[in-house]
């Protein structure tokens, strides 16, 4: 109907997705403290006594790690190149989409574009 705001109703029915997910996993959380976790905190055994270190001794200890150097720069890397990326691409898919519920629908098929992509790439790498 043409009286409809489309965009607000399937803002709307996005948003209760939401709620409701977030109860759900509110309660998931709490019956997991309440049964499951008193449980396995029975059966642990002692743990070992971790040495307690300063914040300048965790990065001194950290930065002579050429593996974490190494993931941290990556983890700087994407960072900086995905906001890069992604200003510029949003910006020119608002320009091909203006009405909001095109925008939507378009970069829903696409997070399922990638994720299926993602899924098979995993599947195939093994």
């Amino acid at each position: 109907p043409p009286d409809v705001d489309g965009w607000g109703l399937s803002l709307r029915g996005l948003m209760g997705m939401v709620v409701i997910g977030g109860f759900l996993i509110a309660g998931i959380y709490y019956w997991l403290n309440r049964t499951v976790v008193p449980r396995v905190q029975k059966r642990e055994s002692k743990k070992k006594k971790k040495a307690k270190m300063s914040v300048g001794e965790s990065f001194t200890f950290l930065a002579g790690s050429r593996y974490i150097r190494d993931l941290a720069m990556l983890v700087v890397a994407y960072g900086i190149s995905i906001n890069l990326v992604e200003v510029t691409w949003k910006s020119k898919i608002k320009a091909q989409f203006p009405n909001p519920n095109d925008y939507s629908a378009f970069m829903g098929d696409f997070s399922t574009a990638t994720g299926a992509v993602t899924f098979t790439m995993m599947i195939l790498s093994r």
